[in-house]
């Protein structure tokens, strides 16, 4: 019975897991991220949503998901996923709409 409760709670962890990423700032400095939260593309900041449309990779696509992530020293950072399946790429942008490069 303790083995069943253990296994039970062990899964509950697990699935409890906080998903983390790695991004390189435009400084090249590692920006490893936590705590994510979905928002709606409207209320990216509107730095991004001028980066966006300014850039002749993303100025045409759709944006599917987007996300405010807050990374370990409290830093606000935007994952966004423009198209779906095969076809969709993933930026992350700081607030004031620059770029960080994935590593």
């Amino acid at each position: 019975m303790k083995r069943v409760a253990f296994i039970i709670a062990l899964g509950m962890m697990m699935s409890l897991e906080v998903k983390a990423s790695v991004a390189i700032s435009s400084e090249g400095s590692i920006v490893h991220l936590q705590d994510s939260l979905e928002i709606a593309p409207e209320d990216l900041p509107q730095a991004i949503k001028d980066t966006i449309d300014e850039k002749s990779e993303t100025k045409d696509l759709t944006i599917s998901k987007a996300y405010q992530v807050t990374d370990e020293e409290g830093n606000v950072i935007y994952k966004v996923k423009f198209g779906t399946g095969e076809q969709s790429i993933e930026k992350k942008y700081d607030a004031e709409g620059k770029i960080l490069v994935e590593e």
